[in-house]
């Protein structure tokens, strides 16, 4: 029983892992970025679910305080407007994968 249960859970991790990929590789092309004419989503409801739980697991460990070193550029007060931060990505640069923007 507890092989399956090691399966089930390494299936699970690599099932997010895939969601969260074709999620970044999806929402981070900023230029010529438009929203879908028809407003399909590309992702079902179960994958937004799952990724909300992942992200929710996430979130749990993290500190409320994030102790940051200088120099910082926060991008904020977007209220959901995705294009709007692309825009802000393309004109003052992405994260590098250090953790901070170039």
């Amino acid at each position: 029983m507890s092989n399956i249960y090691f399966l089930l859970i390494l299936w699970q991790e690599f099932y997010v892992l895939t969601l969260f990929l074709q999620v970044i590789s999806f929402l981070l092309k900023p230029r010529n970025w438009r929203a879908p004419a028809d407003r399909t989503f590309f992702l079902d409801s179960y994958e937004v679910g799952e990724l909300c739980y992942a992200a929710e697991q996430i979130f749990m460990q993290e500190p409320t305080v994030l102790q940051l070193k200088a120099p910082i550029k926060v991008f904020g007060d977007l209220h959901g407007q995705f294009g709007d931060l692309m825009r802000l990505f393309d004109e003052y640069g992405y994260p590098s994968t250090a953790g901070d923007i170039t």
